[in-house]
C-alpha cells in the first residue's frame, strides 16, 4: 500500500519511478532490491573495469556489515555515552551469584 501510494506521487510529480530496498535482517533481499544491486554493481564494474563478481561481491560484504551493524545496535544498544544515567545505590546490588544446583536459582544470601 505504501509503494503504492509512493509510486504514484513520484510518478506524477516528480516524473520518475520509486523502488524501496527491503532486507531481513539476515541479509536476505527483496526482487526489487537484488535488481537494483545488479544493476549498481553492473555500472560500478563497467566504469572501473572491474569484474563484476568482484563488485557485487564488495557490495554484499559491506551491506552483511551494515545490516550487522545495525541488528547489533538495535539489540545492545549504542557504546557512546548515555544522556540519563541510572545510579543503582550500592545497598541493591547483589554480589551473591552462586548457582543452585538442583534449580539453576541463584542463592542470595
Amino acid at each position: 500500500i505504501k509503494k503504492r501510494d509512493y509510486e504514484q506521487r513520484v510518478i506524477q510529480v516528480e516524473k520518475c519511478s520509486f523502488t524501496p530496498l527491503v532486507y531481513s535482517t539476515s541479509g536476505g533481499m527483496a526482487p526489487q532490491a537484488q535488481a537494483f544491486h545488479k544493476r549498481i554493481a553492473e555500472l560500478i564494474a563497467e566504469k572501473t573495469n572491474e569484474e563484476y563478481r568482484d563488485v557485487i561481491s564488495m557490495m554484499r560484504v559491506k551491506l552483511s556489515f551494515a545490516l550487522l551493524k545495525s541488528v547489533l545496535m538495535s539489540v545492545r544498544g549504542s557504546r557512546g555515552k548515555s544522556s540519563h544515567k541510572r545510579e543503582i545505590p550500592i545497598s541493591e546490588v547483589s554480589f551473591n551469584l552462586i548457582p543452585d544446583g538442583l534449580t539453576g536459582d541463584f542463592i542470595f544470601s
